[in-house]
């Protein structure tokens, strides 16, 4: 039986929408720099300048907003579960800036290959059935991604702990990384609540495209 998370993820955004609007707080972050700063994370997994790029869970496209006002231009999806998500990106850009579709990560089957794919603040939210669905949704982004993935993650190793928020322990994020690929970096070091796990199809010794932070 699939788990009542997405619904239940999509019904706690929707009512953040309503009280806070198209802004960070809609989607769940306490301030602008410290989206930023996870957005500036996902930078350090490559080059996404002209590559195809899949964001998940993308909300209003405020990473797509990010890469443009740095002259980053993507071939970007945005994937997200809440519709009126989707809705949002489409009103905000314009056609042809990036495309948009509404889905559970675990149901989207990719019309395309994609360069590289990213989440930020996917797994934040304690709904029911999240924590497992941590591993699939990871295994699923990996099979996407042709050069990388990168994703981010509250840390078990921050204290005090926020209510209704999922923390991950980052030995135990290393061990689900390190069964898709032995091409792994974990960032630590930019939030003290916060890390990001990359992963690489081609390790850099094998002459793959890893960055170096």
């Amino acid at each position: 039986m699939r788990s009542l998370q997405p619904e239940h993820a999509a019904r706690w955004y929707e009512d953040k929408v309503r009280r806070y609007g198209f802004d960070y707080r809609g989607l769940g972050f306490r301030t602008r720099s410290s989206q930023e700063k996870r957005f500036e994370a996902l930078l350090a997994l490559g080059d996404f300048a002209g590559r195809r790029v899949l964001d998940v869970g993308c909300g209003f496209g405020d990473l797509l907003a990010f890469l443009v006002e740095r002259d980053i231009h993507p071939l970007y999806t945005g994937l997200d579960v809440c519709e009126p998500m989707v809705e949002r990106c489409e009103e905000r850009f314009p056609p042809g800036a990036g495309r948009f579709v509404a889905g559970d990560v675990l149901d989207h089957e990719p019309d395309q290959a994609y360069d590289y794919v990213v989440a930020s603040g996917l797994f934040g939210l304690d709904s029911p059935g999240t924590r497992e669905r941590i591993v699939p949704t990871l295994e699923r982004m990996f099979a996407w991604a042709r050069i990388g993935m990168a994703v981010n993650f509250l840390s078990a190793r921050y204290q005090p702990q926020a209510e209704g928020r999922i923390y991950v322990d980052p030995s135990k994020a290393l061990e689900a990384a390190f069964a898709l690929t032995p091409a792994v970096r974990l960032e630590h070091n930019y939030l003290p609540n916060d890390f990001t796990l990359y992963l690489y199809r081609t390790p850099a010794w094998q002459g793959g495209e890893a960055r170096t932070p």
